[in-house]
């Protein structure tokens, strides 16, 4: 079997809209690569408004949920994805309240980084309201 062939049946593994499916792991392995940064070399701001226990599961909840959700789904494995989902909406969700109660002078920087954490859970929500009904890809 030639490697274009073999690369067309994974592309049909690929849970179906595919091209939506690979920007989401794409989404989900960038989330992982935070949170293996977040555990080698924390962010010194973050480090000191969290402190070392909230960190800790912060980084966690990060690395786990990456990791999950780019193992799930491009297969379609929902009811792990539901998981990995959740985990990246309260680690954003983390990190939007410590920038929040950050003391930053110049708003617009405040609100650019509260609209970029607003999206970041708004796409992960739009995810988890896709895939809210199976445990697998039914067609699959």
């Amino acid at each position: 079997m030639s490697a274009k062939a073999t690369l067309h049946r994974l592309w049909l593994k690929v849970q179906e809209p595919r091209a939506l499916s690979v920007i989401y792991f794409f989404a989900y392995l960038a989330i992982g690569l935070l949170g293996m940064f977040v555990a080698t070399d924390p962010p010194r701001n973050v480090a000191s408004s969290l402190g070392t226990g909230l960190l800790t599961f912060w980084g966690g909840l990060l690395l786990v949920g990456g990791a999950l959700g780019s193992f799930s789904v491009l297969p379609g494995i929902w009811w792990l994805e539901r998981a990995a989902t959740l985990m990246c909406m309260t680690a954003v969700g983390i990190y939007g309240v410590t920038m929040a109660a950050a003391p930053v002078t110049q708003l617009s920087l405040r609100m650019a980084s509260l609209c970029f954490i607003a999206f970041s859970i708004l796409a992960f929500a739009a995810r988890l309201v896709k895939i809210r009904h199976y445990a697998y890809d039914p067609e699959k």
